[in-house]
C-alpha cells in the first residue's frame, strides 16, 4: 500500500510543476512583450485604392507600401494598369501625387475607397 502514496505524491508534485512551469513562462512571455514591444520597429503597411492615373490616363486599382508615420507611400506594390500588375515597370509617378494621413489605429485602413475614385486620408 506504502507504493501508492508513492505514487500519488510523485504524480501531485509532478502536476505541480507543470503548473508552475506553465505560469512562469506565460508570466516571462508578457514581460518579454511589455519591454521588448516598444523597441521594435514598426511594419509598413499595404494601402490599396482607385484613382485614375495622371499619366496613363486609366482608372487603375493600386497597392501602395507605407511606412507608419510617412507623409507619404514608398512603393508601388501592385498596379492594375500593367498586364502583370506586380511588376509595375513606370516611374511611378503617381508615388510623389499620393499622401499618406496618420490613422489612430493600425486596424483603421490608410487608404478608404470611396464611391468615385476619390481616396480620403485620415
Amino acid at each position: 500500500m506504502e507504493w501508492i502514496v508513492t505514487i500519488a505524491t510523485v504524480t501531485s508534485s509532478a502536476l505541480v510543476l507543470l503548473v508552475l512551469s506553465a505560469l512562469v513562462v506565460l508570466l516571462a512571455s508578457v514581460l518579454l512583450v511589455a519591454v521588448v514591444g516598444p523597441l521594435l520597429t514598426a511594419s509598413p503597411m499595404i494601402g490599396r485604392t482607385r484613382f485614375v492615373c495622371p499619366f496613363s490616363k486609366r482608372t487603375v486599382n493600386a497597392e501602395f507600401m507605407s511606412w507608419p508615420g510617412a507623409e507619404g507611400p514608398a512603393d508601388v506594390c501592385a498596379c492594375s494598369a500593367f498586364r502583370d500588375p506586380r511588376k509595375v515597370t513606370c516611374h511611378k509617378g503617381c508615388l510623389e501625387l499620393a499622401r499618406t494621413g496618420a490613422v489612430s489605429s493600425p486596424m483603421m485602413p490608410r487608404f478608404a475607397l470611396i464611391a468615385g475614385g476619390t481616396a480620403y486620408r485620415g
